[in-house]
């Protein structure tokens, strides 16, 4: 799909999400149609920021030590 450029852009932007934790996150992202696929719309989303990065890693991390503690 990639090799033969059959994902065309589709737009971008940053947004900028209010976590109750971890507080103000930016994201920026970019959107892609698959070609052939009018229904599938393929989103990537990136911090914008090396903060950014570190608050969504402290969810992550938050999240996996949540789901260690239910599984034991």
């Amino acid at each position: 799909m990639w090799r033969d450029n059959h994902v065309r852009t589709y737009g971008e932007g940053t947004k900028h999400l209010r976590h109750p934790a971890a507080g103000l996150i930016a994201l920026e992202y970019s959107a892609f149609a698959v070609d052939g696929r009018p229904d599938l719309t393929m989103v990537i989303h990136n911090p914008a920021t090396p903060a950014d990065a570190d608050r969504v890693r402290s969810l992550v991390i938050a999240a996996n030590v949540r789901v260690h503690m239910t599984a034991a």
